[in-house]
């Protein structure tokens, strides 16, 4: 009977070993940082720079809009006792402003040293109630300039190597290897749009400024920055009389937007729609296929070849 005892004594040690063992706190087990990123352009640099080496969490679900997106008070906690917490800032992930500095989590602006754009706030936020959902001044969508994208990268990779220096070489080669895939996006994307004759596009919302700027294509928007506003009759009316007066053919509207305004106006106008990616999230759908960054703007990059033509 003592034998017995003294087994199941055993038994029941092991079990509570293993239990105590196995709590939420995967990275102190695993030897791996806790990264917390923001919008998806900054979880994707994120895991083509930190792979093995992190665990990654995605804090806008896929197909939320970011604009909109309110954090939870658990996922704030979760957030607070991470290594790191990377947001791309400018307005767009502002839900993690309220969120400190405390314990061992660095907080991270991705595109820290990229100098902004500014947009008319007067002209492009018609009838919008500033006291909700007041995003800023400046355009947040600083991945559509692949320049820019690559910025965000330094950034993320020099966070990375801080939180974790012992691993400086291994983010340091995914981050070079990764910026070469980015640089051939960029000389794909410099070879098809610097000699397009047709510079105009007509847009659902103001999202692709950055990379308007680059290419001195003619950004002409239906609503500002944020994709949920709702636009007047006469600025509906002004837009298809523009897409009718100047032969544009396409309006294009983000992936994650209710694309009503955009078919309105085709209608009003005889002209088609089609999608141009901000970016800023990604559709259940796509994320559970697997496109990325660099896919979507290759998409992006075969519809203004459709558009420009």
């Amino acid at each position: 009977m003592k034998k017995i005892l003294l087994a199941l004594l055993s038994v029941i040690t092991m079990i509570s070993a293993v239990a105590c063992s196995s709590g939420n706190n995967t990275a102190k087990d695993n030897g791996k940082i806790n990264v917390y990123t923001t919008v998806f352009p900054i979880y994707d640099f994120t895991r083509n720079i930190g792979k093995d080496k992190i665990n990654i969490n995605y804090v806008v679900p896929p197909g939320v809009e970011p604009h909109d997106y309110e954090i939870t008070p658990k996922l704030m906690k979760d957030i607070q006792n991470a290594d790191l917490l990377i947001k791309n800032g400018l307005g767009l992930d502002s839900f993690a402003d309220k969120i400190k500095s405390e314990n061992k989590l660095q907080i991270v602006d991705a595109s820290e040293g990229i100098k902004p754009l500014t947009y008319d706030e007067e002209q492009n936020h018609e009838k919008e109630n500033h006291e909700s959902h007041n995003h800023g001044q400046y355009d947040p969508h600083v991945w559509l300039n692949v320049d820019l994208a690559m910025k965000e990268c330094e950034n993320i990779k020099n966070a990375l190597i801080k939180a974790d220096e012992k691993n400086k070489d291994y983010y340091e080669k995914n981050y070079n290897e990764y910026i070469e895939k980015l640089k051939k996006l960029k000389s794909n994307y410099d070879e098809n749009l610097k000699d397009k004759k047709n510079k105009s596009i007509i847009v659902s919302h103001g999202a692709y400024g950055y990379l308007c700027d680059e290419y001195k294509i003619n950004q002409i928007s239906i609503t500002g920055i944020s994709p949920n506003q709702e636009p007047s009759l006469s600025k509906i009316s002004e837009i298809a009389n523009y897409a009718k007066k100047n032969n544009i053919k396409y309006i294009l509207f983000d992936g994650l937007v209710n694309p009503n305004v955009a078919k309105t106006i085709a209608d009003e106008a005889n002209i088609k729609t089609t999608v141009l990616y901000s970016i800023d999230n990604i559709s259940k759908k796509d994320f559970d296929n697997n496109k990325d960054y660099i896919s979507l703007m290759n998409k992006n990059l075969e519809t203004l070849n459709l558009v420009l033509k």
